[in-house]
């Protein structure tokens, strides 16, 4: 019913077209190609729109999606008072529903976004290489790590505890590239022994795809 894997290539691949090379990831750089992103605050300066208008007398209080203005026109409205790790994880969800191409919301389509912004918040592959690396995944962690917000952290731990990393994903070697001077300078190998094996098993599944 999912396709997990096709969901975590759009976030890897979002990722590298952003060329977002660090976490947690800075708030200006989470964009979408042919978006416009822009806060509730800054919308309604720029349109004459009251904040209770364009959030339809807050009922949309956090952000939300809104296409059909104009031809080829898609916003993405946020509050900016709220923006912390919640609202990362709300861009992205956002963000989500566009490089999934949902055409309606729906429960499916609410499920898909979360895990969308999942991935993109908080890479499977990044995840491994820095457990793998001797380091203690929890939910702390996560939050220091990647600026998740004790919710997010948790689903991303109760995900990973029902799981592990069994969803190996086509782009995580190119994504770990991306992002190997962020992990080589925070989280180093705590022992030699990591480094080797972890290379060691990246090295033979190589040797399996010929």
């Amino acid at each position: 019913m999912y396709e997990w894997s096709k969901i975590t290539s759009l976030a890897y691949l979002t990722l590298l077209e952003l060329n977002i090379q660090e976490f947690p990831i800075p708030a200006k750089k989470i964009k979408c190609k042919d978006v416009m992103i822009s806060s509730y605050q800054k919308y309604a300066k720029k349109t004459g729109c009251s904040i209770n208008e364009i959030t339809l007398g807050h009922e949309l209080e956090d952000a939300f999606l809104l296409k059909g203005l104009r031809p080829g026109l898609t916003l993405i409205l946020y509050d900016k008072e709220k923006y912390g790790p919640r609202m990362k994880h709300t861009l992205w969800h956002e963000i989500g529903h566009v490089k999934c191409n949902h055409k309606k919301h729906g429960n499916k389509e609410e499920i898909e976004a979360h895990f969308f912004a999942a991935q993109a918040n908080a890479p499977n592959i990044l995840i491994k290489t820095i457990a793998k690396r001797g380091y203690n995944i929890d939910r702390s962690f996560l939050m220091d790590c990647f600026g998740l917000s004790g919710e997010a952290a948790k689903k991303k731990m109760d995900y990973l505890s029902e799981y592990g990393f069994e969803h190996t994903n086509e782009y995580d070697d190119i994504v770990l590239m991306q992002f190997k001077t962020y992990i080589d300078a925070k989280y180093p190998p705590k022992t030699q022994r990591y480094y080797d094996d972890y290379f060691d098993e990246l090295e033979k599944e190589r040797e399996s795809w010929y």
